[in-house]
């Protein structure tokens, strides 16, 4: 897994790249988000164009960001996933907790309306 990271529009946008399928990684991500917080980033997107695979581990770090960034007036949205990533977010529901763009174009022109 690589990670990268760019503003745009008052959001910090997290580009991942590969699996996130070890503890190693699940552990690299939640540090980088928690860096983030600790510098009073509250708007973070996870690009999730090029990710093949996450494992619960992912998913517990995609949990605890969504809920620490709420309890700060924060958001948290996820912008294209792939098919099967999206399957898994829909599966455990995560659909219904963070909005997710199926398009960065999309997410976009939705930054910039507010």
């Amino acid at each position: 897994m690589e990670i990268g990271g760019r503003e745009r529009n008052g959001y910090h946008i997290i580009d991942i790249v590969g699996k996130i399928d070890r503890l190693k990684d699940s552990i690299v991500l939640k540090s980088y988000v928690n860096t983030l917080l600790e510098k009073e980033i509250y708007n973070i997107a996870m690009n999730l164009a090029k990710v093949t695979y996450l494992d619960s581990g992912a998913l517990n770090v995609l949990i605890y960001c969504h809920n620490t960034l709420r309890k700060k007036s924060g958001n948290l949205v996820l912008i294209e996933p792939n098919e099967y990533v999206g399957d898994v977010l829909e599966v455990v529901g995560l659909n219904k907790l963070v909005k997710i763009y199926f398009k960065e174009e999309e997410f976009d022109h939705e930054i910039q309306k507010s």
